[in-house]
């Protein structure tokens, strides 16, 4: 995350919550952090991870958020969800001083309960905060679920908490086809400021127990890659999970899965990710796979967090899946012809949703201005095909100047970052993950604060929208436990296996976009369709299910049949 500015103020139009009225088609957002009960606790802190999660199986997702715990700011912090409105839970255990950057829920030991993995830089030098205490700070993390939602740290002589490591990004997969969820950790590009040696992204293999073995060399990740951002989904269609790491100088690195639970990069495939100037500060963060053409292909979006896009703004980055050829994937850069304009500040997080749940996939980031108060994510609105290739509105760019000539005469960061507390024109955070909180079956989103001086986001999404399905999977008998890498498919109802009738398709997946954790749940908006069939296809070759006639409006649970 880009340096701070310490004012002593906060800006109180970035926590408003006030209404406006919008255009009958605009993404309408209200900060609700404050109305349920996420302050004071997150006050002071430096917000750089968070993840959603049932972890008491109630029904309500709760929230934990991992910050940088310098000086007098905040340790890590954990919110229980009661229908709707959040209590702190103060458990010692995941009060931990980290350098967090990565967080995800996750069933690990496959009983049936949310488990924890935190990424963290170890800090070389402990910070003392008032106190004169010194502090220490914590690499990676891992915490086993009693299934009530008490957590007991396991982290000890674990090899998927390696002391000298500067974990970033986290993402969930079954890579070798043994029933049990593996995590794929990518790594800090800068020796030593992360408190270790490496730049080389990780794979921790989980042999039961919760213990895991760093299988990175024999599983074929390269070393020398770091991963600011990592995502793990299907790209080739062979029902086997790929991977790819998103970094600066050295990263943008598609690997493929090669049915046997070892990875390759595709040859060619290097220079198609390579991003000009992505290189120092210049970095790529975000990464996230998603069908948003409706081709029954994935697509890749990257965020950017480059050094100074206020003078020279910097487009994220979409690459369209254009079909498979013996395997391989061909992937196109497709930024500028589908619409993704460049972005006037840092954009790390990014998502594929449907947040108006129009049946069209929407690519948002961890991008907010604001005008009166009022906050607007900017959303990439999908506004339909040209061709094959999808068309994008950007919402919320326009409600404010910013940025200025002025703004854009301002070369040093502090200088910057400083107008920019004291303007309230405009913010961004590090994570970003979406859920529903409130289970109205629209999707929200969590901006924890980077800065002390202002508070952290929680948008509650209000945006008038069509009908919507969420789909769960309960694997068994070699399917892990939350279905985590089944292919999703949703068609218009009669028309399963037709790709004319194709309306959605998703891995079901979590730990993408930037240093967050997203729940197991495909979120689909249907528009105006009241029912839909459903597909699922099981990930490694285990078999399919078929619902046929599903009513809208609901949260469906899939259990795969023994």
């Amino acid at each position: 995350m880009a340096s701070r500015s310490a004012l002593p103020a906060l800006v109180s139009v970035i926590l408003g919550i006030a209404s406006t009225s919008p255009a009958d088609d605009a993404f309408v957002f209200r900060n609700t952090a404050k109305d349920v009960g996420l302050f004071p606790a997150l006050e002071g802190i430096q917000g750089h991870g968070a993840a959603w999660g049932d972890v008491d199986g109630d029904g309500w997702i709760d929230l934990y958020v991992a910050t940088f715990h310098y000086g007098d700011t905040k340790p890590n912090q954990f919110f229980r969800n009661r229908k709707g409105k959040f209590e702190a839970d103060t458990q010692p255990a995941l009060a931990a001083s980290m350098r967090a950057t990565g967080v995800v829920f996750a069933d690990l030991d496959n009983d049936g309960d949310l488990d924890l993995y935190v990424a963290s830089m170890p800090q070389p030098i402990s910070k003392k905060g008032s106190s004169g205490e010194p502090r220490v700070i914590s690499g990676c993390q891992l915490y086993q679920n009693d299934g009530k939602g008490s957590f007991t740290n396991v982290s000890e002589g674990n090899e998927a908490c390696p002391a000298a490591f500067g974990g970033r990004s986290v993402a969930v997969l079954d890579y070798n086809g043994d029933g049990l969820l593996d995590l794929a950790v990518g790594e800090d590009p800068n020796p030593g400021y992360n408190g270790s040696k490496t730049k080389s992204s990780r794979l921790f293999r989980n042999a039961g127990g919760l213990k895991f073995v760093d299988a990175s060399r024999e599983a074929g990740i390269p070393e020398g890659i770091p991963g600011l951002g990592v995502a793990a989904a299907d790209v080739n269609n062979d029902g086997w999970p790929d991977l790819f790491l998103a970094s600066s100088a050295g990263g943008n690195v598609l690997l493929l899965n090669d049915g046997k639970g070892k990875f390759f990069e595709p040859e060619g495939s290097r220079p198609v990710f390579a991003w000009e100037g992505a290189v120092g500060d210049n970095m790529v963060c975000g990464a996230c796979f998603g069908d948003v053409n409706r081709d029954g292909l994935l697509d890749l979006v990257l965020g950017q967090h480059f050094k100074n896009p206020w003078v020279t703004p910097v487009a994220n980055r979409l690459y369209l899946n254009r079909g498979i050829v013996k395997g391989m994937p061909k992937f196109e850069e497709a930024t500028e012809s589908a619409g993704l304009v460049a972005m006037p500040l840092k954009s790390p997080h990014v998502e594929i949703q449907d947040y108006d749940n129009d049946g069209w996939p929407d690519i948002s980031c961890s991008l907010v201005k604001l005008q009166d108060g009022v906050p607007h994510p900017i959303i990439f609105r999908h506004t339909g095909l040209q061709g094959s290739i999808p068309q994008f509105r950007a919402d919320g760019l326009d409600v404010n100047d910013y940025p200025t000539d002025s703004d854009r005469s301002l070369k040093r960061s502090g200088d910057f970052f400083k107008r920019m507390l004291q303007e309230g024109k405009v913010t961004y955070s590090a994570p970003g993950p979406t859920g529903d909180y409130d289970n109205d079956g629209r999707l929200d989103m969590v901006l924890p604060s980077w800065w002390t001086e202002t508070g952290t986001l929680l948008l509650h999404n209000e945006t008038k929208g069509g009908n919507w399905l969420d789909v769960r999977v309960e694997g068994n008998d070699g399917v892990n436990r939350m279905g985590i890498g089944s292919r999703i498919r949703l068609y218009t109802a009669g028309g399963i296996g037709d790709s004319k009738a194709l309306i959605g398709c998703q891995d079901l997946s979590v730990g993408f976009g930037y240093a967050s954790g997203q729940t197991a749940i495909a979120h689909f908006g249907l528009g105006k369709a009241e029912t839909v069939d459903v597909e699922i296809t099981y990930p490694h070759g285990k078999g399919r299910a078929v619902r046929k006639g599903v009513k809208a409006g609901q949260r469906l649970m899939i259990s795969r049949e023994k």
